[in-house]
């Protein structure tokens, strides 16, 4: 049985909380919250469970194997580090830390003291990520073209990071996950509407090796909140819409072909192929559910999870340079 530490319950802390403490195949064994007030509220809940506003507590237990971090980006690596130092394996809320670097040494870590490094990319366990990813992958999908994402509402807005950091993070690790093709170009622009807070609102491309592209709209000002992705090749398209309860994808059999009517004539016919609309059927499992599961199967198997360090510092790479390119007025950025 594997003693687990919730490490902050705050936006998405209760929900690690509750997913961890009905897996059998661990034991929860201690929280820490540093606010006394959010700790009344779950410790009448949790009689079973020691609740401690002290990280040392956490962090000098020999008792506890893995913790799982929950708090602000700006603390992340800061948490990691010293709970890899104390021969423990960490679970860790993405973005993984806020510079490429502390990614790396926290990679470097880990694997020296052989413990598992685990980013939740939650969306990579859902069942529509992965049929987005079946369906692209396959021959009749045709040539993945673009990728574009709107991925808007009101609030929260952050205060260590910027609305990339915070929203874009699901789309680059989707991206990742879908294609083998590598990242090349990183442009981006944004705009910081309140003085004292982070970026609010921004637009991400992304070029990569091949033709194809991607963009993400992100923003915390929006009246309205929208999560929907548009995934193209040249023989169908796939719509993803995360907000509808149960048809989240529908698949469209539409698609274009460049005719090559003469070598001398660039006036090349574009064939447009539209046929029917279908929605694949989902199980409507919590994605979270199975992140835990393959934490803790990763931890018993000694084997890589699927989001692992090195995802989680590909994901980061890209949003460095974003925060570079934003910097120089959207000026691309290699990497």
């Amino acid at each position: 049985m594997i003693n687990i530490a919730i490490i902050g319950l705050g936006y998405w802390g209760p929900n690690l909380l509750r997913n961890f403490n009905k897996n059998e195949r661990c034991n929860v064994l201690k929280v820490c919250e540093k606010n006394p007030k959010i700790i009344n509220n779950f410790a009448y809940e949790h009689k079973d469970i020691i609740f401690t506003t002290s990280l040392d507590d956490v962090l000098n237990d020999k008792n506890i194997d893995a913790v799982v971090i929950a708090t602000p980006i700006s603390t992340h690596y800061k948490i990691a580090i010293a709970s890899l130092k104390k021969g423990k394996h960490v679970f860790i809320e993405k973005p993984l830390a806020d510079t490429v670097k502390k990614c790396e040494s926290l990679i470097s870590l880990a694997k020296k003291n052989s413990l598992c490094l685990f980013v939740d990319h939650t969306f990579l366990y859902t069942e529509a990520v992965n049929k987005i990813k079946s369906i692209s992958s396959k021959k009749d999908f045709g040539e993945m073209m673009y990728y574009d994402s709107t991925r808007i509402n009101l609030g929260l807005i952050q205060n260590d990071v910027n609305v990339l950091w915070d929203l874009a993070v699901h789309d680059l690790a989707i991206l990742n996950f879908i294609t083998n093709d590598k990242p090349k170009l990183v442009s981006a622009i944004g705009h910081k509407h309140f003085t004292s807070k982070p970026i609010t609102t921004a637009y991400l491309t992304i070029k990569y090796s091949s033709n194809f592209i991607a963009h993400i709209n992100v923003n915390w000002l929006s009246p309205v909140k929208i999560r929907q992705t548009i995934i193209a090749g040249s023989k169908k398209m796939i719509v993803y819409n995360d907000l509808e309860p149960s048809d989240k994808l529908s698949v469209f059999n539409k698609g274009v072909d460049v005719i090559v009517s003469n070598k001398f004539n660039s006036n090349n016919l574009i064939n447009y192929k539209i046929g029917d609309t279908y929605m694949p059927n989902l199980k409507n499992k919590e994605a979270l559910s199975l992140a835990v599961e393959e934490f803790l199967k990763s931890i018993y198997s000694r084997l890589s999870p699927l989001t692992d360090g090195t995802g989680g510092l590909n994901v980061v790479k890209i949003l460095e340079a974003a925060n570079i390119s934003i910097n120089k007025n959207g000026k691309p950025v290699t990497i």
